[in-house]
């Protein structure tokens, strides 16, 4: 095996040991202050109109659907799809304790059944070809070999199927300086390969369609240092949420966003 994925599974088997969360909460401020590993997650606490983008589009398209949860973390999406009545939802990660997570949120969580989690490299998966009706992506094309991500989600996609994903941009010159100024966040291989434009519409090379949902997280990100003080943080998030939905229209100020949500469908299939 590589050298940059086992330090991927040593690094994610670290940081989800004993810890079932995914997304920022106030309870999660807690792991926050005795795990220096879980400080990045303060910055998600604004991430709800991309959340909000992605959730409300599983909903409407995994209705009796085999759907692929790719490198799924601890598998909030994964038992949120199956609650929105997917047939059939597979997660993966390469990360042993994330399945083991994974697996006692979907019993506790009465989806078991529908629910199914393996241990597999998200750059060569053991499903067979046209497999998947949809595919839910959210932040790890940056942890792959972005081509051979691709080619592997364009082969196990069914012809009319169509992959979300959620990724971090690395245009904003400001948001990148803090990345490299806390390497212990995150593995040496993630913090080189966050993705920009021209590795987004890389996905043309092996999907026919790739359709930007939106761009989200500017103004937000100035409501962090207030996300423990509800009577603050809440109407300050409003604010800053309308601020980002006329400033991240503008085509020389979107690509400087924290995340971008994008869709690819109809993917070329080899010969």
């Amino acid at each position: 095996m590589d050298y940059r994925k086992q330090e991927e599974i040593a690094f994610h088997d670290m940081l989800r040991v004993d810890h079932f969360a995914q997304r920022w909460s106030l309870e999660l401020e807690k792991i926050i202050k005795n795990n220096p590993l879980w400080v990045n997650m303060k910055y998600y606490s604004v991430e709800r109109r991309s959340r909000f983008c992605t959730l409300n589009w599983l909903a409407n398209h995994a209705k009796d659907k085999i759907v692929l949860d790719y490198c799924c973390g601890n598998g909030e999406d994964a038992i949120f799809t199956a609650k929105s009545r997917a047939k059939k939802v597979v997660g993966i990660d390469i990360s042993s304790v994330s399945i083991d997570n994974c697996k006692k949120k979907a019993l506790s969580e009465d989806v078991e059944k529908t629910t199914s989690f393996y241990v597999m490299d998200g750059e060569r998966m053991e499903f067979d070809d046209n497999y998947f009706d949809i595919i839910n992506e959210y932040g790890v094309l940056h942890h792959l070999d972005l081509q051979r991500a691709y080619l592997e989600l364009a082969r196990i996609l069914k012809s009319n199927g169509k992959i979300i994903c959620t990724e971090t941009l690395g245009h904003n010159p400001i948001i990148h300086l803090y990345r490299k100024r806390t390497p212990h966040l995150r593995t040496e291989w993630e913090t080189v390969h966050i993705l920009k434009k021209r590795h987004i519409f890389m996905a043309y090379d092996y999907f026919n369609k790739v359709e930007v949902l939106g761009f989200f997280h500017l103004a937000t990100l100035t409501a962090v240092p207030f996300r423990n003080i509800p009577f603050i943080f809440n109407p300050l998030l409003n604010v800053m949420e309308f601020m980002d939905s006329l400033i991240l229209k503008l085509p020389l100020i979107k690509w400087q966003a924290w995340q971008v949500v994008f869709v690819l469908s109809n993917p070329k299939k080899a010969a």
